[in-house]
């Protein structure tokens, strides 16, 4: 670790900042150096030339030409990739192309985990939301005279802070963002060198989140635009082909089996044979829950039966064997009105065999035209679905996959993915996939998928 902050002691260094020059003092802009502490061996962080090319444009505005500068447009600027800690903070000088410049000009670029940055005494400077950054970024610009004086040095500490976009799959931790916005946000911080002010400064950058690449959202997924979902009050709205949709999944309604009455009085008689199947049952309880959901933009109202198993022995944290169960087969109803149109079942933590995401391979979550490399050997995750609801609405299949995991949920008619809903007990925001004839079978797959005896309990 003392390694890793040998650089930030330069800061300290008497900083002399030029105070009056000529216009013919030429800056030679020699080097950018990079290196990265959390992933060593990472590509995202490897500048190209053309961002080193606009690192110079925003040092001549920023810096180079308030101190009276004037930079070599036609020397190109040499990228050091560092590949040891022990190397941070270490220029290593060669102006054997450039000796004739009267100044020298070096871009450091460090990244350092969080915790490395905020215990170490040397930054004594006030840093806000500490549990939101996920990453720390060193600036450091200096420039030396002739006689390898530094004459000008400043850090730039940045925060890195991922925030939530509309991006859809399995979140990373390294990389936090990608490339692209990275280096935007590097850009950021290097507009913030100029010839006055504290020897050190701390900004914020705020970046959307990378997400593992997959092959089973991905596909479905790319490119495909986002509708936003108002659910401030009881409903969710949205506006999909000019259209408002306004919907409400009213709290469900629990009335408790009677297992032991056996007579034809009990109204769930024809339940209990099923309940029958079930084995060790001596601490089970059996409920209808009747879910009544709203579509209020057709004014038509909707209602689920089903029967399901509490288990109170059961460890709720244990996801192979949920404490709540529904029973199988398609036992369970959807109404409209009082007129039965379907039916489902509900396959607990269904098989789905080659489901992987990649974090070894990056993209923005949204547009998958672009998938950044990271140099890694992370073991493929398997994609879990939590539950499926499968069933039939009239003369049409469905099938509602819900992944817990990132609060997703995709809905098939007829076997073709139509659309997709972002947000665990609530949609964010939904993602049409395909085309459905009718508006309204989507607006009640879409009820279903938010009822409440569909959510996993916290």
């Amino acid at each position: 670790m003392k390694k890793s902050f040998y650089f930030i002691s330069l800061v300290f260094v008497q900083c002399i900042c030029i105070a009056t020059f000529g216009q013919s003092n030429q800056v030679i802009f020699e080097q950018v150096q990079i290196y990265s502490s959390i992933q060593p061996d990472g590509k995202y962080w490897h500048p190209s030339t053309t961002q080193v090319k606009v690192f110079a444009s925003i040092l001549d505005t920023a810096l180079f030409n308030p101190l009276q500068l004037q930079r070599d447009s036609s020397y190109t600027t040499k990228i050091k990739i560092l590949n040891k800690s022990n190397q941070i903070g270490k220029i290593v000088i060669d102006w054997s192309q450039s000796q004739s410049a009267a100044f020298h000009a070096y871009l450091e670029i460090y990244e350092l985990q969080p915790e490395q940055t905020f215990n170490n005494s040397m930054v004594n400077i006030i840093i806000p939301k500490k549990d939101s950054i996920q990453s720390t970024w060193f600036l450091t610009c200096t420039i030396l005279d002739a006689n390898k004086s530094p004459v000008f040095q400043k850090t730039i500490l940045m925060g890195m802070i991922p925030i939530s976009n509309q991006g859809i799959g399995y979140p990373m931790n390294v990389p936090i963002t990608i490339p692209k916005s990275l280096f935007k946000a590097i850009q950021s911080g290097v507009s913030y060198f100029d010839k006055d002010g504290e020897e050190l400064a701390y900004i914020e950058a705020k970046v959307p989140i990378s997400y593992a690449s997959d092959n089973f959202m991905m596909p479905l997924l790319h490119a495909k635009p986002r509708i936003i979902v108002d659910t401030t009050k009881d409903f969710f709205q949205f506006i999909q082909n000019n259209v408002r949709f306004v919907l409400r999944t009213p709290n469900a309604m629990m009335q408790k089996i009677n297992t032991k009455d056996k007579t034809t009085n009990n109204p769930f008689v024809t339940v209990l044979p099923e309940i029958k199947k079930r084995t060790n049952n001596l601490f089970k309880e059996y409920y209808q829950a009747i879910q009544p959901l709203r579509n209020v933009s057709e004014n038509k109202d909707y209602t689920l039966e089903a029967f399901i198993e509490f288990n109170p022995m059961v460890d709720p944290e244990l996801r192979a064997t949920p404490p709540i169960r529904f029973l199988p087969d398609s036992i369970h109803k959807i109404f409209a009105d009082t007129n039965l149109i379907g039916r489902f079942k509900v396959i607990e933590q269904p098989s789905n065999t080659g489901l992987t995401f990649n974090s070894n391979q990056i993209y923005n979550g949204y547009d998958s035209s672009t998938i950044y490399s990271l140099n890694s050997n992370y073991p493929k995750g398997v994609i879990s679905i939590s539950k499926s609801v499968e069933g039939t609405i009239g003369k049409d299949t469905f099938k509602i996959l819900f992944n817990n995991d990132i609060d997703i949920k995709i809905i098939y008619v007829n076997n073709v993915a139509t659309i997709a809903a972002k947000g665990r007990n609530k949609p964010n925001f939904l993602i049409p996939i395909a085309q459905v004839n009718q508006s309204s079978i989507t607006s009640l797959l879409l009820l279903i998928a938010y009822s409440e005896i569909f959510q996993t309990p916290n």
